[in-house]
């Protein structure tokens, strides 16, 4: 039980939902035409955008969810908060079902003519990868350049690498496993809709601000290896552009500066020393029941009132020689 309440919960309360999800396809095969996302059937479940990416088939992806999310979440959510990790679950997992939906009719689309093109617009898509995805963005934001050891120090890597290792390593497993038609779209659109959400919208109250656009360790190219990265810097540019996906920031606008420019220079020196003040007074409230006692200063007024009783003694004296 006192592992149980090591987590937060929210992400029990979403493990939970991915359990029930489970045994309930489990007992009743045909709730999955319900929850799943089914191409040809989504009108009108249109619900199945959302419950389609908390919908687990297999025991091992169960146990693969449930443990990845307790554990992401306890990572993100105290640094969030509540609403705005709930926030951030919901607009990936949402995007993520709506762009696999669409990428399905595209799919479709090309093969209608095939044998097998009507068996691809009743398939039942559904998994939780796309979340978990999304909340390995998350943590690449958060602590880049923590360092993970498996293996005694055999294997080291960053954090910041974390996004694009797990989604090589899911989208090879799924072909082996079978499981490519959910979890490629999934991981890849979980992966780039979170960071769309990090980059570009989520706000930030103390920086009166919305995203991390001047982030040069989060922009898009950074989840490629760097050979391919200036490249890569170009084409999100353009797509950048394009969809009007354009730094903005209240604050800086404010101040003069024009939207989708070049950051201003020393403004990523200024985020810094907001996030190390933050860090600082979180510090000092830690350390705060453990400050010294006060120690006793002396004033000009302390130091002088000695001085002017000697001088008064000695003119008391000198008066009672004169006599």
């Amino acid at each position: 039980m006192k592992l149980l309440t090591d987590f937060t919960k929210l992400s029990k309360v979403i493990g939970g939902v991915i359990v029930i999800g489970y045994f309930v396809q489990l007992i009743a095969p045909s709730t999955r035409g319900v929850f799943a996302l089914v191409p040809g059937r989504f009108l009108p479940c249109v619900w199945n955008i959302f419950t389609a990416g908390l919908l687990e088939v297999h025991f091992y992806k169960v146990i693969f969810s449930v443990v990845s999310c307790l554990a992401l979440a306890r990572l993100i959510e105290p640094v969030w908060g509540s609403s705005e990790f709930l926030k951030f679950l919901a607009a990936t997992n949402a995007a993520t079902g709506a762009a696999t939906l669409f990428l399905l009719y595209i799919f479709f689309a090309l093969t209608q003519y095939s044998e097998k093109s009507g068996d691809l617009l009743y398939k039942e898509v559904s998994g939780f990868e796309g979340v978990v995805a999304g909340c390995l963005v998350a943590i690449k934001q958060i602590m880049p350049d923590n360092e993970i050891m498996l293996l005694t120090g055999v294997i080291r890597f960053r954090v910041k690498h974390l996004p694009s290792l797990f989604l090589a390593f899911a989208v090879a497993g799924s072909f082996v496993l079978g499981t490519a038609l959910s979890t490629v779209p999934f991981v890849c659109f979980g992966t780039y809709f979170a960071w769309v959400y990090l980059r570009f919208l989520q706000y930030k109250p103390e920086l009166s601000a919305r995203g991390d656009p001047f982030n040069e360790d989060f922009r898009f190219a950074s989840f490629f290896p760097e050979f391919v990265q200036p490249p890569v810097d170009k084409v999100a540019q353009v797509v950048g552009v394009a969809l009007r996906l354009a730094p903005r920031s209240p604050s800086r606008a404010a101040g003069g500066f024009v939207p989708g420019a070049a950051p201003l220079p020393g403004s990523d020196d200024a985020d810094a020393a907001r996030r190390r003040e933050r860090g600082a007074r979180a510090l000092e409230e830690r350390l705060g029941s453990r400050k010294p006692a006060s120690v006793p200063v002396s004033t000009n007024a302390d130091i002088e009132a000695p001085l002017a009783e000697d001088r008064t003694a000695q003119a008391v004296s000198s008066g009672a020689e004169g006599s």
